[in-house]
């Protein structure tokens, strides 16, 4: 697999790759996925969110300013509400990439 160190847009990748990422970051996916549950609105309680995410260079920035948060209160407003859009935006990312927009106001199925 290629290095994505420097992806812009992970929403690029085909489906396939985004899986293969998703096992190489099986660490990173878990120490976000269940603090997502207490953070992001709507709660996270899919276990194929790509929490993952969060490490990695697109988005790594929220990660940190996130930093040690282990519930909402302890959020900025600015931060939590870049969360739930992050959370909105990437909620099929492991089940779909036909059709993707970030930008969509409803989770696919």
């Amino acid at each position: 697999m290629d290095t994505y160190e420097f992806l812009a847009d992970p929403r690029v990748l085909p489906l396939a790759e985004r899986r293969d990422l998703a096992t190489l970051h099986a660490v990173e996916q878990a120490e976000w996925l269940d603090r997502l549950s207490r953070l992001a609105e709507p709660a996270v309680t899919d276990p194929d969110f790509p929490a993952f995410l969060l490490a990695l260079p697109p988005f790594a920035d929220l990660g940190r300013r996130i930093g040690a948060a282990q519930r909402r209160i302890d959020l900025s407003t600015e931060i939590a509400d870049e969360l739930d859009w992050f959370v909105r935006a990437f909620a099929d990312y492991l089940h779909t990439d036909q059709g993707e927009d970030a930008f969509a106001g409803e989770r696919r199925r």
